[in-house]
């Protein structure tokens, strides 16, 4: 996506980074790592990185979707992206600036698994055995994951769902916000609440600080919160 690449090379540009698109594996001392998750080698990279003390900025697409309130979003963090506590937290002003109002708590009758791919590092990866563990738990309904083929919009996927369960998907950040509880496996996760209003509002609140438009990432703004965190 060329808009992106510009956006995210014009950010750490204005921070004063000489951007090299491609892979550093002898990384210098004042290098910055700037990778698409952490899978294959990305993940060996970004090791390297961190085995010398130096930043690991993490993008993936936003936990609440890319074109939520306006759009286009994506996620940033240290190490890793779908994680709490990889980013400066600051007050509630930058989710209550979107004037989102978190629908109501559904009541239904169905439990919804939403699996992940199981893409990604090995601290973070849905493990494989996952999604036949909690079904059998649970008895619940297993969604296909989007990137696995064409799959009923997630609106009305979840229309009688009372429950989903996830591992850390961003679906269920998004059936969050449409007043699904969420129950979540991953230790962690950046989107854990505990499906009470005050729960689920602190947590949008936080999540927020992980989350950016294009143009604030080419303002430098976001590399420069994280960089100055990991210091």
């Amino acid at each position: 996506m060329p808009a992106r690449k510009a956006a995210f090379t014009r950010g750490l540009q204005r921070l004063g980074y000489t951007v090299i698109d491609g892979t550093a594996t002898k990384p210098g001392p004042r290098d910055v790592l700037v990778t698409w998750n952490r899978i294959g080698e990305g993940h060996h990279i970004a090791s390297a990185f961190e085995s010398r003390g130096l930043p690991v900025v993490v993008a993936e697409n936003a936990a609440w979707g890319n074109g939520f309130a306006g759009g286009p979003w994506y996620s940033l963090a240290l190490n890793y992206h779908n994680t709490a506590g990889r980013f400066p937290v600051g007050g509630p002003e930058r989710w209550d600036a979107l004037g989102v109002e978190l629908a109501p708590w559904r009541d239904g009758e169905e439990v919804v698994l939403l699996p992940q791919r199981g893409i990604g590092p090995p601290a973070v990866a849905m493990p494989v055995s996952w999604t036949d563990r909690v079904r059998r738990e649970t008895g619940g309904r297993v969604r296909a994951h989007p990137g696995m083929g064409a799959c009923t919009p997630l609106e009305a996927d979840l229309a009688r769902c009372r429950l989903a369960v996830t591992w850390g998907s961003g679906a269920a950040v998004k059936a969050l916000l449409m007043g699904v509880r969420v129950r979540s496996d991953m230790p962690g996760w950046i989107g854990a609440q505990d499906n009470t209003d005050a729960g689920r509002l602190a947590m949008f609140r936080r999540l927020a600080w992980a989350q950016w438009t294009l143009d604030e990432i080419a303002s430098g703004e976001p590399f420069r919160r994280l960089i100055a965190c990991e210091s």
